[in-house]
């Protein structure tokens, strides 16, 4: 999520809350080969537990996006707590092949942590659909009506989430647009919330990282946005850091915030770098920095306690019932830390996305939970990741939406790599 504010509001709209740490940028804290060791314990420990339950995900989210098994492949659902991932098809037969392709490609996974289900449809044929259903909230009578559409984790159906008073014309529309279609999947239609555009990182200095406060120019003409930095990938010229596509206008330079640490008024400090390419459906941009061999960029990301940062390997898909953490600036300054324990409540959701300058986006992503504190504006763009050991990070995707503090809305990291044909810097 963005702060935004005008020349006019600057003054006061962008002050942080309570801060955690009056510390120096990135660059400053690396000694040694830099990665943090002190991670939290309790942390490492979850991840050495779940460990296998994410390579085996891993593996078998891979052969069911495969041309060989789309037709069967329905979902995933990982259990951290009971220590299972449960596979949904559409044919219990060809299930089991999947697995043992799975255990083929991959030979390390656990394949008996794997439990089959049934799935009435296949991922892909309700993909197809729910394209269909979020343009319902472009044009028409329910126009601005519908907030998302979700597929069912267990392969079950659709729901669309949309405006409460706007309930039975959404039902109309869904029933006139897909009566002619006998293969068209059950659709539930309830009240829901709209999603909003949601960074040690203080006036980093190169290499800059996933974490780092952005300042930029808004879409909307006059404007100033603070946002995250997440990803880093290869570049043409060097690196270029990722944030979500809703923070700022294509072709306006960015830099870190100029301002004394913790108050969030929009000042430029560094120069980081220049907004080369916007993707609105994987709410991404790519900043390009200058500066090759790690000298503009770094595949990290700053964590914490303060002045920690913490490699960076890797790129997995987020599946139901898995954890993950998020590093947004505005919620680490406002007093919340690095937010953590934000569970998968559904790994493919549509939802449609206000900028600033007015126009609204279809947006690709996952949505997941967290009861106590997930996300906030100005965390946008940041780095959504799961904890490998006590010194690397895996990539999940970046930050771009919410529905309150406790929803978040990311896209995912192996889905922006493939739009914007580039891949996790370095290539790991």
């Amino acid at each position: 999520m963005r702060r935004n504010v005008t020349a006019a509001a600057m003054a006061t709209a962008l002050v942080a809350g309570s801060m955690l740490v009056t510390g120096a940028g990135t660059a400053q804290a690396r000694d040694g080969d830099g990665a943090a060791a002190d991670t939290d314990s309790a942390i490492v420990a979850a991840a050495a537990k779940t460990a296998p339950l994410t390579a085996l995900a891993d593996a078998l989210g891979e052969q069911g996006r495969s041309d060989a098994y789309a037709g069967i492949y329905g979902n995933l659902s990982v259990d951290e707590g009971a220590g299972t991932v449960t596979l949904y098809v559409t044919d219990l037969r060809d299930g089991q092949k999947l697995i043992a392709a799975a255990k083929g490609a991959h030979p390390g996974i656990d394949s008996g942590l794997a439990k089959l289900a049934s799935a009435k449809y296949a991922k892909k044929d309700l993909d197809a659909q729910a394209d269909r259903l979020i343009e319902l909230g472009a044009s028409g009578v329910t126009a601005g009506s519908v907030y998302s559409v979700a597929v069912n984790p267990d392969g079950s159906g659709l729901t669309v989430a949309g405006k409460s008073d706007k309930l039975d014309s959404i039902r109309g529309a869904i029933a006139t647009g897909f009566a002619a279609d006998l293969t068209a999947a059950p659709v539930t239609v309830e009240a829901g919330d709209p999603v909003t555009a949601a960074s040690w990182r203080w006036n980093d200095s190169a290499p800059f990282i996933g974490g780092d406060v952005l300042v930029g120019s808004a879409h909307t003409s006059g404007g100033t946005n603070l946002c995250t930095s997440g990803l880093v990938l290869d570049g043409a010229n060097g690196g270029d850091l990722v944030t979500a596509a809703h923070c700022f206008r294509n072709g306006t330079d960015v830099y870190g915030e100029g301002d004394s640490v913790g108050d969030f008024y929009g000042t430029h400090g560094h120069k980081i770098g220049h907004v080369v390419n916007t993707n609105p459906y994987w709410d991404a941009q790519l900043i390009e920095v200058p500066g090759s061999n790690g000298s503009g960029t770094a595949s990290d990301e700053a964590d914490q306690p303060a002045g920690r940062w913490y490699r960076v390997k890797g790129v997995s898909y987020s599946y139901n019932g898995q954890s993950v953490c998020q590093d947004g600036t505005h919620s680490y300054y406002s007093g919340h830390g690095v937010p953590c324990g934000i569970k998968v409540q559904n790994d493919d959701v549509r939802y449609r996305l206000p900028w600033d300058d007015g126009s609204v986006h279809t947006v690709r992503g996952v949505m997941g939970h967290n009861a106590n504190w997930a996300v906030m504006e100005g965390d946008s763009g940041a780095l959504v990741f799961s904890v490998t050991n006590s010194t690397d990070r895996r990539a999940r995707g970046i930050v771009s939406g919410q529905s309150g503090n406790t929803n978040l809305y990311w896209t995912e990291a192996q889905d922006i790599i493939n739009a914007m044909g580039v891949g996790l810097n370095p290539r790991t």
